[in-house]
């Protein structure tokens, strides 16, 4: 195994895995303090948040600019209040796809209205010009242009 390559991976990101470690370490210090028992299910929920804290923190220090001791103090608050910044990114996220989503149907319910019109009022003017009561605006599109024959210029 190259260990250089993993001296450079923990120095650039090393202080996240610190972070991550002690603010889990301190939310459970926080659970048990208020006595409330630590149960594997919420552990184990714990845990699997992690990595979309890890990604969390690592965003805002780089936000920040925060490195090393920084960025462990950063990492470590974002895991003792995880469950509320995930929940904050998550409800952030379902807006802005709810929003979207939204404008889109918008869009494509006035499309599908235009279309529905062309078609209904493409049946009354067919159903006009074959009834004979088309008003003077259609007469035009009864006769054919008037067209002139090219001529030839002579030369």
């Amino acid at each position: 195994m190259n260990s250089a390559w993993l001296e450079t991976a923990f120095a650039k990101h090393g202080w996240i895995a610190i972070g991550l470690t002690f603010g889990l370490a301190a939310k459970y210090a926080l659970l048990i303090k208020r006595g409330i028992a630590i149960k594997p299910q919420l552990l184990a929920a714990d845990i699997l948040l992690l990595p979309m804290v890890a990604l969390i923190a690592y965003n805002l220090s780089i936000t920040f600019g925060a490195e090393a001791e920084k960025a462990a103090l950063l990492t470590a608050a974002a895991t003792v209040g995880a469950d509320r910044l995930v929940k904050l990114y998550t409800e952030r996220f379902f807006r802005t796809v709810e929003t979207e989503a939204e404008a889109a149907a918008r869009r494509i319910r006035g499309e599908v209205r235009q279309e529905v019109q062309a078609e209904i009022s493409g049946r009354e003017i067919a159903g006009d010009f074959l009834s004979g009561h088309a008003p003077a605006e259609y007469e035009a599109l009864k006769r054919p242009a008037a067209t002139t024959p090219p001529t030839k210029k002579d030369d």
